[in-house]
């Protein structure tokens, strides 16, 4: 099965997510080592000003890095638990609504990959920093996080 295809499946399965379906969270790429997901900012999704409020930023940025996780372990998901164990994120400018549609991006290099393929493999528990910038539909950057993902053998 080819890229594309593994990122179609991938992104049919979040729609299938409560928090994805509410707050209109679509897919825009999925590849290994990235998962880009967009907003388009609904009035119930915005704060008393009119910016997309920080709870929905932070759901946009857990949705691309969790995606960004399992993008080079789709054939090993199976023989793993996965799940975030924290976050963090810091809001850099204004995300107005009408700035709107936001992109999040997650993005892990191909050697941490390999070494998460490998640690999958050998039944080692994986603790794994993924980052996403979120940015506006101008490009401007308006928030910046990293979540950890906990990535364990599936128990027997």
């Amino acid at each position: 099965m080819d890229d594309a295809a593994v990122g179609d499946l991938v992104l049919a399965g979040f729609q299938k997510l409560g928090f994805v379906q509410f707050a209109g969270i679509e897919g825009v790429e999925f590849s290994a080592g990235r998962n880009v997901v967009t907003i388009a900012p609904k009035p119930e999704h915005l704060n008393h000003n009119g910016d997309l409020h920080a709870a929905v930023l932070f759901g946009l940025a857990e949705t691309a890095a969790m995606g960004a996780s399992i993008s080079g372990i789709v054939d090993l998901m199976g023989a793993t638990f996965i799940v975030a164990r924290d976050g963090r994120i810091e809001y850099l400018a204004r995300a107005k609504g009408e700035a709107g549609p936001f992109l999040a991006t997650s993005e892990l290099t191909a050697g941490t990959l390999e070494q998460v393929r490998a640690d999958i493999v050998a039944r080692v528990d994986v603790e794994l920093e993924v980052p996403v910038d979120i940015t506006d539909s101008t490009g401007k950057s308006v928030a910046a996080s990293a979540f950890t993902a906990v990535i364990r053998p599936r128990r027997k």
